[in-house]
């Protein structure tokens, strides 16, 4: 009897084992070791238990490159309570469905809307500012473009495509103005949205697409395709665009926003914040996130 229960013993504890390797194992993949503490943690902290939503890829969150999993890291170090995040995969469109079905659910760096504020609670601070969007064009189409392009004079005469990421919110702005022109815009959608409309503009499937030009680069860079392209200034948009930390709409959503926005009121993660974006910005776009992220923190 006490051999069959020692055998029992050692399959239960094998099994242990496997299961905790395969979850090591998958956090490993989306380079999340650090972020999410040990499940004895979360059984007393789960008002601060926080699951993200999105696109998760090797250090990347949605169509975020500007070191997402270093901020997150941040806001727990800087939090003046346990801060604990963990991820399910989705799309960005799905993502905000999904949204009002989990009680502690979040997301990384979304553009703040009316409608959107009705679904969820955003962040005081944002999480990432990017340079204006551009148009992204072929490098080699470049003479057939005006240096700024405007939305509202896309016609079907024109014989151009362009094309959008489907449910994603480009800004006050530009929204209003493909609502206008939904009609000869291709939306794309699912997930890796930007990795397929930068593979339909290089095969010549359209003619340009929206999206931040750093964005584009880092992508490029990640997955080493030598493709060159150019971006143009969309009119109406100079000002870099915000992207927050959104929650939803439960008790326990606004408690974690809450303690999100502690984490990011300390001047420790301020700075830190605006090192990420001086290390990810581009030498044109460098002096003007820097001068409004200062502004915003009043650094």
């Amino acid at each position: 009897m006490n051999s069959e229960r020692r055998s029992i013993g050692r399959l239960f504890l094998g099994y242990l084992i496997k299961v905790d390797m395969s979850v090591f194992s998958f956090l490993r993949r989306f380079s999340l070791i650090g972020l999410v503490i040990a499940p004895a943690v979360l059984s007393h902290t789960a008002e601060n238990h926080a699951v993200l939503l999105g696109e998760f890829a090797d250090n990347s969150i949605d169509v975020t490159d500007m070191q997402p999993m270093a901020v997150l890291k941040m806001l727990q170090q800087n939090s003046p309570q346990p801060l604990i995040f963990t991820y399910q995969q989705m799309s960005m469109s799905r993502s905000w469905f999904e949204l009002a079905k989990i009680d502690n659910s979040c997301m990384y760096n979304k553009v703040k809307t009316p409608e959107r504020q009705r679904l969820a609670y955003f962040s005081h601070y944002p999480i990432t500012l990017y340079p204006p969007l551009r148009l992204i064009i072929r490098a080699e189409d470049a003479d057939k473009f005006s240096d700024t392009f405007d939305i509202s004079s896309i016609t079907a005469l024109q014989n151009k495509r362009f094309a959008v990421a489907s449910n994603r919110a480009y800004g006050e702005v530009i929204d209003k103005q493909l609502a206008q022109k939904q009609d000869l815009i291709f939306f794309r959608d699912g997930s890796d949205s930007v990795d397929k409309l930068i593979n339909m503009l290089e095969m010549n499937r359209i003619d340009g697409f929206i999206e931040y030009a750093d964005a584009v680069s880092a992508r490029l860079k990640s997955t080493r395709k030598q493709f060159e392209f150019k971006g143009i200034a969309i009119q109406g948009v100079q000002k870099p665009s915000p992207g927050y930390m959104v929650c939803t709409k439960t008790p326990t959503g606004k408690h974690l926003i809450s303690t999100i926005d502690k984490a990011m009121s300390s001047k420790d993660f301020q700075r830190g914040l605006l090192d990420v974006h001086r290390e990810f910005a581009s030498v044109d776009d460098k002096s003007l996130l820097e001068s409004e992220l200062k502004a915003i923190f009043n650094l």
